[in-house]
């Protein structure tokens, strides 16, 4: 039986221990004059005079959620700078369109001075010497707050080689979603957090009714890997030998073979509890429709259910979350990750640190925290703030689901070789296209999806020396 990487387990209590030092900080803080962005309170920089005029260029991901965080972080802060303009390009849909861009920009000879970055796809850039290590900026303000240094997922997917780079927005990970109607209409109870796997599978049974003309489903699948890693780590197993610079691809393992089966394919052609691709065709049949009753998904999902602007429209889809469904390994690992911003090198990197560190700190974050519906970096406000925010501006119940989810998160894959690249490349055309189109078995392509990747690894290492 292959090792799973060392990880800290943390119970709830442990976890917000962990974050009180935020707090502690914080109360300092307060203890000292208030520091402004453009003169710290500790460091050679709290004497230095306001920087003369300059732009920061901020290449950002951009959907409904984020796009009205920018506006309203970018405005302020140039409100309390005059001196600083702050431009805002926003691109959709991170894992198509926005890296693409973000590598033109490099290209070309005039890359962003800040970009929005994925926890586990900014290390090829640092790699490169693209990025700006922060820990010279970090020390030097006391922005220690984002950076527990016991909480795994965070340091995988803020740091690399022993270096800070990834300025955290947020924290993140992925539970079950569930709309109360459906259950409500088959007088099924709403999921527990003790819930199983097989459970979930007679929930989603029972709850799917594909007979009249409007279609009904217990899930709506997510259809890649990396949203099935929450499935996969249940197992006990994980893609690789390290999530951290792995060296071995080991998808073919029996037990990650037999749950990429179910939740790849059976679900649509087996199972038939989750529309497949073409159920899902011009946006009929999906979670956003009220079709499919669970859907795995995260925070940033909120505005999209039930927000004060939907319910005033009277188009809220009334929801709430459970853990992921117990399986064999009882510690229960979901997938998590910090994810943010990161500072291109250059002659403006100052000028940029002094932006992001304005948005990642206390005030900038809560404003990004209650805009998105996003978890704050800072674990301290996880319980004193980010909960009764949710609570009442979506109507979420049982958030402290997300508290005790992240406690217990794993990153996706991080290193030389990116996780967009693996799966781009390998893993969706080889393994779960044929899945999902319900042309082939696991038992067949995941073999050939591990040769595949062990190449690409290998190729990687020859480089490394």
């Amino acid at each position: 039986m292959e090792e799973k990487n060392n990880r800290v387990q943390l119970t709830r209590r442990d976890f917000l221990k962990l974050g009180a030092s935020g707090v502690a900080a914080l109360v300092l803080s307060r203890c000292a004059p208030t520091p402004t962005p453009e003169a710290p309170a500790a460091g050679p920089a709290a004497t230095e005079p306001p920087m003369a005029p300059t732009t920061v260029e901020f290449l950002a991901w951009g959907d409904n959620a984020d796009i009205p965080a920018w506006e309203k972080l970018s405005k302020l802060y140039m409100e309390r700078n005059p001196n600083v303009t702050v431009n805002v390009t926003t691109v959709a849909e991170p894992n198509a369109n926005f890296y693409p861009k973000l590598q033109t920009s490099i290209a070309g000879g005039a890359p962003p001075h800040v970009s929005s970055f994925q926890g586990w796809e900014w290390q090829t850039y640092a790699d490169k010497d693209l990025l700006a290590p922060i820990d010279e900026y970090v020390t030097r303000d006391g922005f220690t707050a984002p950076y527990p240094d016991n909480v795994k997922s965070i340091v995988d997917s803020t740091s690399r080689n022993g270096k800070k780079y990834l300025i955290p927005l947020q924290v993140a990970t992925m539970l079950m979603f569930y709309i109360k109607k459906p259950f409500d209409e088959a007088g099924i109870p709403y999921p527990t957090d003790d819930w199983t796997y097989d459970e979930f599978l007679e929930i989603a049974r029972k709850l799917t009714d594909t007979s009249g003309e409007f279609k009904k489903y217990g899930l709506q699948a997510n259809g890649n890997w990396f949203r099935d890693i929450g499935w996969i780590r249940g197992t006990g197993k994980q893609e690789f030998d390290s999530i951290v610079d792995p060296k071995k691809a080991q998808f073919s393992q029996p037990e990650i073979i037999d749950i990429v089966q179910k939740m790849a394919s059976d679900v649509y052609y087996e199972m038939k509890i989750s529309p497949s691709p073409a159920d899902l065709s011009g946006g009929a049949n999906s979670f956003q429709t009220g079709n499919c009753a669970m859907k795995y998904e995260g925070p940033w999902w909120f505005p999209t259910m039930n927000s004060p602007e939907l319910r005033a429209e009277g188009k809220q889809l009334e929801f709430d979350v459970v853990l992921m469904p117990k399986m064999a390994d009882e510690s229960r690992p979901h997938r998590g990750w910090a994810e943010g911003v990161a500072l291109l090198k250059g002659d403006n990197v100052e000028a940029a640190w002094k932006f992001a560190s304005f948005m990642a700190g206390e005030e900038g974050d809560k404003i990004y925290s209650e805009t998105t519906g996003r978890m704050p970096n800072n674990l301290a406000l996880l319980e004193s703030f980010w909960l009764p925010t949710v609570t009442e501006k979506f109507q979420l119940q049982n958030g402290k689901a997300f508290i005790e989810a992240f406690s217990r998160s794993e990153v996706d894959v991080v290193g030389g070789v990116p996780r967009s690249l693996m799966w781009s490349e390998i893993v969706k055309p080889t393994g779960w296209d044929p899945l999902i189109n319900g042309s082939a078995k696991a038992a067949d392509v995941l073999p050939a999806v591990d040769q595949a990747l062990q190449a690409k690894l290998d190729e990687y290492w020859a480089t490394q020396g």
